[in-house]
């Protein structure tokens, strides 16, 4: 099925891509995403001042975790982003068509002080639904 995107007419649509629900189908399995940062594996943080470049990385390991647990990024039905800079939105928006077109998960962003590294500009957990019954 992938993601549907539900809105309501009676609620304001802020940005495209943006979906008030998003429909996962039955009988699936639920996945949990830790938050997840630009840190690979090695533990370098990939993007050190640019929010671009976290993003990127952030998905990329997101798709990585996806995959190990059988999952891709079309199976994502709901994102929280952690930002320390919510002003950056108009440069992690691109970073996000890119990877989910014009349906994105449910998403939530949210500025915080800073993260476990002050030196990271991002974070994401998620919520994924796979399988069928």
């Amino acid at each position: 099925m992938g993601r549907k995107a539900i809105n309501s007419p009676e609620y304001h649509v802020p940005i495209d891509g943006f979906a008030q629900i998003i429909a996962a189908e039955a009988g699936s399995s639920t996945l949990y995403v830790s938050g997840l940062t630009s840190r690979i594996a090695d533990g370098t943080i990939v993007g050190i001042d640019d929010m671009a470049a976290q993003a990127r990385q952030v998905l990329v390991n997101m798709a990585n975790v996806l995959d190990s647990a059988g999952a891709t990024m079309d199976d994502v039905v709901q994102i929280r982003t952690y930002v320390t800079d919510i002003t950056l939105w108009d440069v992690i928006e691109p970073v996000w068509r890119e990877r989910w077109g014009d349906v994105w998960p449910a998403s939530t962003l949210v500025q915080i002080e800073r993260l476990f590294d002050p030196r990271q500009m991002i974070e994401m957990e998620a919520i994924a639904r796979i399988g069928s019954s």
